[in-house]
Parts: C-alpha cells; sequence; structure tokens
C-alpha cells in the first residue's frame, strides 16, 4: 500500500542501485551525464555574455577623428599662439574653423556611442555613467553650434552657452570615465580621469580673471592647459570605447556577464552529502528558465505521485491503516 521502492525513489531522486546521484528529481534530471551538462551550462553562459557585447571601433574612431580634426586645425591656424589662446578662437577663422566644428562632433558621436554601448553591455550599473556621457554630448554640440566672442571683453548670449556647455564637457567626461574605471576596474580609465580633473582645475586657477591667475602667471600657460584637458578628455572617450568589448572579471555574481551560478549538491546512497569531488556541475543563468519551468512540472508531479493509501477514506481502510 505503501509503494514499491523504485516508485519512492523515482520520486525522491535517488537510485536504488545506491549510485551518486542528484538531491532534486528535476535537477539530477538537467545534470544528468556530469562534465557534458557541466559544458552546455558554460557555453550558454558565454553565448549570453557574447550577445552582450558591442562594437568598440566607432567609439573610439569618434575620438581619434576628433584629435586629429584638431591637430589639423592647429596647423591650418598656424599664426595662433597655442600656449595663451583657446582652442575655441580657431572656430573664428576660416582656415580651422571647419576643422575644429567636424572634430568637435566626433567627439560628441563617441562620446553617444560609449553611452549606447554601456546600455547594452550593463544596463544596470552605468546609468550614471550614461547620463554624463549624454550630457557631454550635448555639452560638445552646443560649443559647436555656438561659438566663443571674437574679443575678450565682450559678453554675448552666444559666448555664455558656449563656455557654460564647455563647463559641462569638461566635467561630466572625467567623472564618467572615473566611473567607468571603477566599475570595469581599468587603471587606464581611472589615471586618465584623475589627470582631466587635474587638468581642469589647473585651467580654471590659471584663467585670466582667477584670483590665483596673476599669481601663478596663468595668462602665460593656461591655453597649454586646456589643450592637454581636451586631450584627456578624449582620450577617455577613447578608452571608454576601448572597455565595452572587454570581457570584466572580478565582480560579484552576474556582474562579469557569465550569469549568476548555482551550485548543485550530489549525495550517495547512504543519503550523506558528498565531497567536492561529488559536485555537480554549476548551472548558469541562461538555464535558469528552464529549471524554474521544469521544477514546477516537477511539484505538480510529485503532489500527483503519491501512495494509495493516501487516496483512500478512512473509513474503506483496514483497523490500523486509517489517519489517525
Amino acid at each position: 500500500m505503501s509503494g514499491s521502492p523504485a516508485g519512492r525513489d523515482a520520486v525522491n531522486g535517488s537510485s536504488a542501485s545506491g549510485g551518486i546521484v542528484n538531491e532534486g528529481p528535476v535537477i539530477g534530471g538537467l545534470t544528468a551525464g556530469g562534465a557534458a551538462a557541466g559544458s552546455v551550462a558554460g557555453i550558454a553562459g558565454r553565448s549570453a555574455a557574447s550577445g552582450r557585447t558591442v562594437w568598440r571601433w566607432p567609439g573610439m574612431a569618434g575620438a581619434a577623428l576628433a584629435l586629429i580634426a584638431t591637430v589639423y586645425a592647429h596647423v591650418a591656424a598656424g599664426h595662433v599662439d597655442p600656449m595663451t589662446t583657446l582652442i575655441s578662437d580657431y572656430a573664428l577663422l576660416d582656415t580651422s574653423a571647419l576643422a575644429l566644428v567636424c572634430g568637435t562632433i566626433m567627439l560628441a558621436i563617441g562620446s553617444v556611442w560609449v553611452a549606447y554601448g554601456l546600455a547594452q553591455v550593463d544596463p544596470a550599473r552605468s546609468a550614471a555613467a550614461r547620463v554624463l556621457f549624454i550630457a557631454g554630448a550635448v555639452g560638445l554640440l552646443l560649443t559647436a553650434a555656438f561659438t566663443t566672442d571674437a574679443a575678450p571683453g565682450t559678453m554675448s548670449a552666444g559666448g555664455e552657452i558656449h563656455r557654460w556647455s564647455a563647463a559641462v564637457v569638461f566635467t561630466a567626461l572625467p567623472c564618467a570615465g572615473w566611473m567607468l574605471g571603477k566599475r570595469f576596474r581599468s587603471p587606464a580609465l581611472s589615471v586618465v580621469s584623475v589627470l582631466s580633473v587635474v587638468f581642469l582645475a589647473t585651467f580654471l586657477a590659471a584663467h585670466p580673471g582667477s584670483l590665483v591667475s596673476d599669481l601663478i602667471h596663468g595668462p602665460e600657460y593656461y591655453g597649454l592647459v586646456q589643450r592637454l584637458l581636451v586631450l584627456s578628455d578624449a582620450t577617455v572617450v577613447f578608452l571608454a570605447a576601448m572597455s565595452l568589448g572587454e570581457s570584466h572579471g572580478g565582480g560579484k555574481g552576474g556582474e562579469d556577464g557569465e550569469g549568476i551560478v548555482l551550485p548543485l549538491r550530489r549525495r550517495t546512497g547512504t543519503g550523506g552529502p558528498s565531497g567536492e569531488a561529488g559536485a555537480s556541475p554549476l548551472l548558469s543563468t541562461a538555464m535558469r528558465p528552464a529549471l524554474g519551468i521544469a521544477v514546477q512540472s516537477a511539484s505538480r508531479g510529485a503532489a500527483a505521485v503519491q501512495s494509495p493509501a493516501s487516496n483512500v477514506t478512512s473509513p474503506c481502510l483496514p483497523m490500523g491503516l486509517g489517519s489517525a
């Protein structure tokens, strides 16, 4: 009346012959075959990670073209002193205006691509960095659309938009680079972001009109500091785009693109859990949906497979077999 031992073993997931099996019926079925199931899980995890990989070259090309265009603007202008003038002054010259505007737009495109790539490879933890890259791209486009004032003492609406937009660019890109450097454990990106912040602080201190500008002789070299600042910001975009196609390790489960793994134990025929040698393969996140469906089906099947005595009312059972 209580069912055969083979039936109980089939429900409990154990082997009648006392072999090494998994503790759960469905988990045992999914991991049957040992290393083969582990290989399938590993391949599924790597496939899920590679599906979230995006191209790196558009963002890297945008930053590289921006630097090339800026260098060309310097060469085309010729007579402009890079030590005491700002890069924005090249937009006022016919020989270098187009090159500078195109370079600025290229850097904006690279920043947008980095934000798009982060949304693909790390959507949950890169929201702040994506916002900063988008803000930097918008600031770059505004600086290209509104040129600086032609005369030092002139104050116009377009010139104010240009200056405040540049302030957003010089602030947003280093902060975004620092976040990604910590998130992806990229020492190069972190170092360049710190250097960009240092250049920004030096530029603000050396810029004419600053309280300490005359004390540190800022007007003599503040143009060079700004060029180093632009170079570091373009490098931040370049390195951030490069990090999109790399495998980032060292994080907790689920942070590295390989999925969260679920360790499964086996037990021996005596009922005790086995050691490391008997540990079953790991299941990746890619197999969890199928595992959940199988567990639900097995739960309903296990509820239906019960001893005949549980389906018979007490009055129909012989004395001593009824319910208490």
